[in-house]
C-alpha cells in the first residue's frame, strides 16, 4: 500500500512557493534599510497577527486571500487587544508585506494624482460630504489615477478591475465591502460635488426579488386573501368548518407572507399572474406541485424549513376553505412528501458557541458586558446619540442575562404594560398570554442593578434617541412604536462581539440560561421549563438534554479520584 501524505485543506488553495510569516521576520531582521523602530513594529505586528490566527508565524501564508476571512472574523477583545492595537498590528503586518514586494502599498496623499483627480479631489476635501466621501473613495480614486485612467473615462470595467484589486491586496477588510462603497461614493460625489464625472456605476443588488410587490397581483385575488385574512381571525365556533379561536396577528402575517411568495413562485414559473385570481387558484394540485418545484429549484431539490412550510399551508388552507376531498388528499401527500425532519437537540452551531461559555473567564466576560458598556460608552468622537445607543444596548444584555426572553418579547417592552413596579422598590418584568408565542404568562423579578440601568438610561435618552414621553423601552427613533427585533438582535450580537470577542447572538442566550442551570443542577428540567415558558417538559428535554454532562462527567470524575485516594 502506497503512502500518502496527509493534506492540509486549510492551505489546500495557497500556491506553493507562498512565503510564510516566519520568512517576512527573517528577512526584516537583517534588512539594514529599516530604521529598528520601524523593523521592530513590522515583526511585532506579524507576530500579533499570527498569535490571534492561533498559529505560529511558520505557518502562517503572506496570502491576502487565505488572511482576509480569517482576520475579518477576529475581534480584538477575543486577543486581549483595544481596538486601535488590534487596527495598529494588522496594519504593521501589512506594512512588512508591502516592504517585501507582496501586497501594494496604499497610496493616500493628493500630491500622487494627476492634475485632472487632484482638481477633484479637491472638490471632494472641500464637499460638505467629505467625511462621507473620503474614506471609500480615496483608495479608488488613487487605484484609477495609478492606471493613468481620465477621470471621463471611468468605466464599470474599471470598477470591476479594483474588485480584483482588493481581492488580492486586501487582508484584513472585507473586498467586496470596499468594493460595494467604493461605488457608492463614486455615485454620491457624481451628483454633489461640482465637475465631477457624470457617471453612475451601477452596482449589482445582492438579495434576489423573489416575492412580488401585493399591487402586481388581481383586486379579486387580494380581496380573497383578505377575506381569508379575516376568518382566520375572527372565528365562528359554529360554522361547520370552523375555527375555535382566531389566530394571533404574528401568524396571520406569516401565512400573508407565505401566500404572496407562493402565488409569487408561480409567476416566477411560467404562470400569467392574470390567472392567479382566487386562494383556490392556488390550492389546484397540479399549480400547487408547480410552485413547490419552483420553489426547490432553488434549494437544489432539497426541502428546507420554509419549503415545507408552505406545503403545509397549503395543505391546511386546503380543509379551511372546504376543497374537494380528493384535492385535500393530493395536497396533503404534498406536505408529507416535503415534511422536515423535526430537530432534535439544538445545532451543532449553538452548541460549539455555547461550549466557549462553559468556560468560566467567557462567561465572566459576558456577564460583566452590560456594566462595562453602560458606565464606559464610547469616548472619543461619540457624540450623545452613538453614547445613548450603548446604553441601549448595554440595557438589552442586562435584561437578557436575567429574563432570558425572545427578541420579540424584548424588543416589545412597554414600560406602563410590561415593566410593573409595586411600590416598594421591587420592578417586574410581566409578560401576558397575549405576549407570548405558547400563550403562556412570565414574570421576571429584575434585580436592582438592572432597575438602575433601566432607570438611568430613560432618564438620558431623549431626545437623542427618541422623543420625551416615548413608552416603549426600545424604541423606534420616531417613538412611534418598538424597534424591529431583527435590528435590536443584530446590535445585541455586534455589541457583544465587539467587547468580549465571543459569538453570542440573541436567541442563545436562552440556551445560556438553561446550560447554567442544568450544569449546577443536573436534570433540573423543570424549572428550565418554566424559565424559558415551554408548554411542556418534554419539549425542554428534547432540546437540552445533554447540557448537564459537563456536571456529572465532573462528579463521577470526583467520585473515581475520591475512590482512588481511599484504596491508597
Amino acid at each position: 500500500m502506497s503512502y500518502s501524505p496527509k493534506i492540509d485543506l486549510d492551505m489546500a488553495f495557497v500556491p506553493k512557493d507562498t512565503p510564510m510569516f516566519a520568512d517576512l521576520i527573517e528577512a526584516l531582521t537583517t534588512d539594514e534599510s529599516l530604521k529598528p523602530t520601524r523593523q521592530r513594529d513590522m515583526i511585532s505586528g506579524l507576530r500579533r497577527v499570527a498569535k490571534a490566527i492561533g498559529r505560529a508565524p511558520q505557518d502562517v501564508p503572506c496570502h491576502g486571500r487565505w488572511l482576509q476571512p480569517r482576520l475579518a472574523k477576529i475581534a480584538p477583545a477575543a486577543v486581549s487587544l483595544s481596538a486601535k492595537g488590534w487596527q495598529n498590528a494588522v496594519s504593521d503586518a501589512r506594512a512588512a508585506m508591502v516592504h517585501v514586494g507582496i501586497v501594494e502599498r496604499r497610496d493616500s496623499r493628493i500630491t500622487d494624482l494627476s492634475p485632472a483627480w487632484q482638481k477633484l479631489w479637491a472638490g471632494v476635501l472641500a464637499s460638505p460630504q467629505s467625511k462621507t466621501l473620503q474614506p471609500p473613495l480615496c483608495r479608488f480614486v488613487h487605484f484609477l489615477n495609478n492606471r493613468a485612467i481620465a477621470p471621463d473615462d471611468v468605466s464599470l470595467e474599471h470598477a470591476q478591475a479594483y474588485r480584483e484589486a482588493l481581492i488580492q491586496n486586501e487582508i484584513s477588510r472585507s473586498p467586496e465591502v470596499a468594493y460595494r462603497a467604493a461605488l457608492n461614493g463614486w455615485n454620491l460625489a457624481a451628483g454633489s460635488v461640482p465637475d465631477w464625472p457624470e457617471i453612475t456605476l451601477p452596482l449589482e443588488r445582492r438579495q434576489k426579488v423573489i416575492k412580488l410587490p401585493e399591487t402586481e397581483f388581481s383586486a379579486a385575488f387580494l380581496t380573497d386573501l383578505e377575506q381569508l385574512m379575516f376568518r382566520l381571525s375572527h372565528p365562528d365556533p359554529l360554522a361547520e368548518d370552523g375555527r375555535a379561536k382566531a389566530l394571533r396577528p404574528a401568524t396571520l402575517e406569516q401565512y400573508r407572507r407565505q401566500i404572496i411568495r407562493f402565488a409569487s413562485e408561480l409567476v416566477h414559473a411560467g404562470m400569467p399572474i392574470e390567472e392567479i385570481d382566487s386562494i383556490a387558484a392556488l390550492l389546484q394540485p397540479a399549480t400547487a406541485e408547480r410552485g413547490l418545484r419552483q420553489m426547490l429549484s432553488r434549494t437544489e431539490n432539497k426541502s428546507v424549513k420554509m419549503i415545507s412550510e408552505v406545503a403545509a399551508l397549503l395543505r391546511n388552507l386546503s380543509r379551511i376553505t372546504a376543497q374537494l376531498p380528493d384535492t385535500q388528499k393530493q395536497l396533503a401527500k404534498l406536505a408529507t412528501r416535503l415534511a422536515g425532519v423535526p430537530q432534535k437537540g439544538m445545532t451543532r452551531k449553538n452548541r460549539d458557541r455555547l461550549r466557549v461559555l462553559q468556560n468560566d473567564q467567557s462567561m465572566l466576560r459576558l456577564l460583566k458586558l452590560p456594566e462595562q458598556v453602560f458606565n464606559n460608552p464610547p469616548a472619543g468622537k461619540a457624540n450623545d446619540y452613538t453614547k445613548a445607543l450603548a446604553r441601549e444596548d448595554a440595557v438589552a444584555i442586562a435584561i437578557l442575562l436575567v429574563c432570558p426572553v425572545r427578541i420579540k418579547n424584548l424588543a416589545g417592552i412597554h414600560m406602563e404594560q410590561h415593566i410593573q413596579r409595586p411600590g416598594d422598590g421591587r420592578a417586574y418584568l410581566v409578560l401576558t398570554e397575549d405576549d407570548l408565542k405558547n400563550e403562556r404568562s412570565l414574570e421576571f423579578e429584575l434585580p436592582q442593578e438592572v432597575i438602575r440601568m433601566i432607570d438611568r438610561h430613560l432618564a438620558s435618552r431623549c431626545p437623542h434617541m427618541c422623543p420625551a414621553g416615548t413608552p416603549w423601552l426600545f424604541p423606534r427613533r420616531d417613538g412611534a412604536g418598538p424597534m424591529v427585533p431583527g435590528q435590536l438582535s443584530g446590535r445585541i450580537k455586534k455589541r457583544v462581539h465587539k467587547v468580549t470577542g465571543l459569538v453570542v447572538n440573541a436567541h442563545l442566550f436562552r440556551h445560556a440560561a438553561v446550560m447554567n442551570w442544568l450544569d449546577a443542577n443536573p436534570g433540573g428540567y423543570e424549572v428550565s421549563r418554566r424559565l424559558l415558558g415551554h408548554s411542556a417538559v418534554s419539549h425542554t428535554i428534547n432540546m437540552y438534554s445533554g447540557l448537564e454532562v459537563k456536571s456529572a462527567t465532573r462528579a463521577f470524575a470526583d467520585l473515581m479520584a475520591t475512590k482512588k485516594a481511599g484504596r491508597k
